[in-house]
């Protein structure tokens, strides 16, 4: 497969908020949403990069089911995700990074994969040290900590973005966990946690979803993000049209 870094930021975000149909008769369809506070992130970029790399004039909707994105039922748009290697049908469990991504062994196609993958389904957010005595007042009151994570049912899949981790040469840990309820999947998990090692991703993969971006813009600015915030919010602090220490008055 003819593999370029625009397609590879395609397949991540598809591994992350994607479902593919292949039903007989050529009939089928690639639908991709996720949540309704993303809009402008769809909008603004998912929309127009599939729009670019298939031709197409795609806009946004609103689904039922609470999400906001996009459904395309043209052939060789899902061909070219079914041919990668991604399956019909559900998929949280068995997905993982297409072979002509992680064996070519190209750096910026790792990094659009993983942005991709990261703006769709994965998580920044920012913790303090309620424990603990050597911690001063700031840590103690203050979310200043960052962790960026990435989750999934599919063990292979976090393998490959921990393969693509290692080529990149940004440090993470992962570790795995079964949820009480024994009805759940079986969670992977990879954590990249402290300011250096989130300062090296946003330097070598970004991200282009304003509700991660927020976050990240309003911890560099204001050196900590309260949590439980909304895009809106954070968009007001950064404007300085709402006081980001109303959040910690008790």
């Amino acid at each position: 497969m003819n593999i370029n870094k625009d397609l590879a930021e395609a397949f991540g975000i598809h591994a992350g908020d994607g479902y593919l149909r292949r039903k007989e008769r050529n009939k089928g369809e690639i639908d991709i949403s996720g949540n309704i506070e993303e809009q402008s992130y769809y909008d603004d970029h998912v929309i127009p990069l599939f729009n670019k790399i298939f031709n197409l004039d795609m806009k946004g909707r609103f689904f039922s089911r609470g999400t906001y994105g996009f459904v395309n039922c043209q052939k060789y748009v899902r061909e070219v995700f079914f041919e990668a290697g991604f399956p019909s049908g559900k998929k949280s469990q068995i997905v993982e990074v297409p072979s002509c991504v992680l064996n070519s062994g190209n750096k910026k196609l790792f990094a659009k994969f993983l942005r991709g993958y990261f703006d769709t389904d994965g998580s920044l957010y920012f913790s303090n040290r309620r424990s603990g005595g050597k911690y001063c007042k700031f840590k103690k009151k203050f979310h200043y900590y960052p962790i960026l994570a990435m989750s999934s049912t599919s063990k292979r899949l976090i393998e490959n973005v921990g393969f693509m981790l290692d080529k990149s040469r940004i440090e993470y840990f992962n570790y795995d966990y079964q949820p009480k309820n024994r009805k759940d999947n079986h969670k992977w998990i990879i954590v990249i946690s402290g300011p250096e090692r989130l300062e090296k991703w946003m330097e070598l993969i970004g991200t282009k979803n304003p509700v991660k971006l927020s976050r990240y813009l309003v911890w560099k600015k204001f050196g900590f993000c309260p949590p439980h915030t909304t895009l809106r919010q954070r968009e007001d602090f950064l404007n300085d049209k709402e006081d980001i220490h109303s959040h910690y008055i008790a």
